[in-house]
């Protein structure tokens, strides 16, 4: 292709009507056609004089100049591969043509040839996805995506939004992401989700698609769980379109509910409040002689919204009427412990059980002023965490508590750790599917401002850190570490170097790329002040062993083709590098 921007859009070339014109342009000499436009213009009787002339003036040498900066930029440890391709994309960025390009490569019936290798290079590819999320509507880089589906690199395009244009490559990215998905954890899920959901989102035709291949699926065997990709999908509709209807209607037709069923849990859904009226509605449904499938009420906001409504003194809804309770507390334990098997119930042995849980759960609470000691209910609460949907409610009432009240400024001694802390570890280690609310709720305590003084305000945070490790002891590692790599700049360093040297005495290798990558970045934030510490010795004996692991861990992470294979390496040997000056 011509260096010329205006041969990206349909310009003039060196074919035009004034061939001379055309080798006065920069560099014309080193057009890719120019051995036939010289044939041409010597056959048109040219003049040689004029020709050398015109073409020893337009020359430029940008090629040599790009070189010769390359060069340059070597000798300072600078990658120029990188650099020129951060120019090139700049360009094309600013200049490029959507429909000059149309026309001049998607007006006939012949197709680009150089786009096929083209889209075998990572830059490039990069490139096309960059373009088409600017002009989406361009015939060219539309075209070009499908090439790079055809070519099997469904997984890099999840991201773009023109994905969805096309019904062949939509089905191709949601079947390849779907299939990664299947063997994900819940860390590698969240890492994966915001693509797909984006790329599912993109209208109310895709998202109608996808929400009924998942409802399908659902019914498969061990397909219960694809629940949690459909109701990340209801949030990403919601957010973009901002149309509730679109999303319960949706969900109640794909499930067969009855009128009345339907209108029940989406009026609770859309409002946010269980009036008593809907409540009573579902409570005889589900109490009925042929009840309706539980797969209406297992939906995370109902659980929030009815857990909520009980166990939150403060919920908007106002105070539930005694004599309303106990339906409401039943209908939580039903939709939480009942088992179907298509869609008929087999087993009911465990809502009685569960239901008694979050009775003497309601009692044990109802009796104790929010904010009082929580010394005398231990036993009651620790009894309550053993039933998972009490668990949740107790961690309802725990976030209640600590944001609402004045617990923390009355009860917290900095040589105690807090009740509800501890609490908060108990769920973490019974339930690990609660794992992930439990961190939401650790961040928000964490960065909740109190009324202590500094000292014991720091020693708070640092009990809450502690519950963070805890965490990654249990194997929910990246959401931490991703958390605190982001607040380490903002963060006191006393924290910082206290998370990064428990966190180093408890992990043993091999470790992976990212959490590599992710502890190296705060080391190197606080190199300095670790220097001066005991928590050098801490950090060397662990920079040795990564040093010296095999490189065969990355398979587990692969890095992106853009990433340099031995960034990480680099890093780690530039801080031991570091710590070693101390030693001079």
């Amino acid at each position: 292709m011509s260096r010329n921007a205006g041969d990206a859009s349909g310009g003039d070339t060196l074919s035009g009507t004034d061939p001379m014109k055309a080798f006065q342009s920069p560099d014309a000499i080193l057009e890719p056609d120019i051995m036939t436009q010289l044939t041409n213009y010597m056959k048109d009787g040219g003049q040689p004089l004029l020709l050398v002339n015109a073409l020893s003036s337009s020359y430029v040498g940008m090629p040599e100049m790009c070189n010769l900066m390359a060069g340059w930029a070597t000798e300072f440890d600078i990658d120029p591969v990188e650099v020129m391709q951060e120019a090139v994309k700049e360009q094309l960025m600013s200049k490029f043509d959507p429909e000059g390009v149309d026309l001049k490569f998607m007006s006939g019936s012949e197709r680009p040839e150089w786009l096929s290798p083209m889209i075998q290079h990572p830059f490039w590819r990069s490139v096309i996805y960059e373009l088409s999320e600017q002009h989406k509507k361009c015939s060219l880089l539309n075209y070009a995506i499908q090439r790079i589906s055809d070519a099997g690199y469904q997984g890099e395009i999840a991201s773009v939004a023109t994905a969805s244009t096309f019904l062949k490559v939509f089905s191709g990215v949601l079947l390849d992401s779907l299939d990664k998905l299947r063997e994900e954890d819940d860390v590698g899920l969240q890492d994966r989700l915001p693509d797909l959901v984006k790329v599912c989102c993109q209208s109310e035709h895709t998202y109608l698609f996808t929400q009924v291949l998942l409802f399908r699926l659902m019914k498969t065997d061990r397909g219960l769980p694809l629940k949690r990709i459909s109701k990340e999908l209801e949030s990403g509709v919601l957010e973009k379109f901002n149309r509730p209807p679109l999303v319960s209607i949706l969900r109640m037709l794909l499930a067969g509910a009855s009128s009345n069923v339907a209108s029940a849990i989406s009026a609770i859904l859309q409002s946010r409040i269980p009036s008593p009226g809907d409540v009573m509605l579902l409570h005889r449904a589900y109490t009925s002689d042929d009840p309706p499938s539980t797969y209406f009420l297992r939906d995370p906001d109902f659980f929030e919204i009815m857990l909520s409504s009980i166990f939150v003194p403060s919920f908007k809804g106002g105070v539930v009427k005694q004599d309303h309770k106990e339906k409401y507390l039943w209908l939580i334990a039903y939709a939480a412990s009942v088992q179907e098997e298509d869609e008929r119930i087999t087993d009911t042995s465990e809502v009685q059980p569960t239901y008694e849980a979050l009775c003497a759960l309601e009692d044990t609470l109802s009796k104790r002023t929010a904010g009082t000691d929580l010394t005398p209910i231990l036993k009651n609460l620790l009894i309550a965490i053993e039933t998972p949907v009490a668990s949740m409610a107790l961690l309802y009432w725990i976030q209640f508590v600590i944001r609402e009240t004045s617990y923390i400024e009355t009860y917290f001694r900095s040589h105690e750790v807090p009740v509800p802390l501890l609490l908060i570890e108990e769920m973490a280690y019974k339930h690990p599917l609660q794992q992930a609310n439990i961190f939401g709720t650790l961040v928000d305590f964490f960065e909740a401002p109190l009324e202590l003084n500094p000292e014991i305000m720091m020693t708070y945070r640092k009990s809450i850190l502690d519950r963070m490790i805890y965490l990654i002891q249990l194997n929910y590692a990246m959401p931490v570490l991703d958390y605190i790599q982001v607040r380490a700049r903002k963060m006191d360093q006393s924290l910082s170097m206290h998370f990064v040297k428990k966190v180093l005495e408890m992990v043993r290798g091999p470790y992976s790329k990212k959490f590599i990558e992710g502890m190296s970045q705060m080391i190197e934030e606080i190199v300095e002040v670790i220097k001066k510490t005991d928590t050098e010795a801490v950090v060397r004996a662990w920079l040795d062993e990564v040093a010296s692991q095999p490189d065969d861990f990355e398979m587990a992470t692969p890095p992106s083709a853009l990433d340099a294979p031995d960034a990480w390496l680099t890093t780690v040997m530039d801080l031991r590098r570091r710590l070693d000056e101390t030693r001079r």
